[in-house]
């Protein structure tokens, strides 16, 4: 488990991402150095690429009453 993280909220994790900063989101009752947890960045390739699509699908396939039916969101802290 990475111990210099930080949750932050939504709206952090969207201006963060926004800007290309890495983030991780994962069901709320997940533990960060689970198999679902992964870093997310905003594609370079992309400019388009939205926040709350990607919160959708996260939420959509890897929600359930078991991992949590929320989302949370870090950050690496310095």
């Amino acid at each position: 488990m990475e111990r210099n993280m930080i949750k932050i909220t939504k709206t952090h994790a969207r201006t963060l991402y926004n800007a290309g900063k890495e983030i991780m989101i994962i069901p709320n009752k997940m533990r960060t150095d689970s198999f679902m947890a992964s870093w997310q960045t905003k594609p370079a390739d992309d400019p388009d690429a939205d926040f709350d699509k990607l919160c959708n699908a996260i939420s959509y396939y890897n929600c359930s009453p078991e991992t949590g039916m929320g989302l949370a969101y870090y950050v690496r802290a310095l």
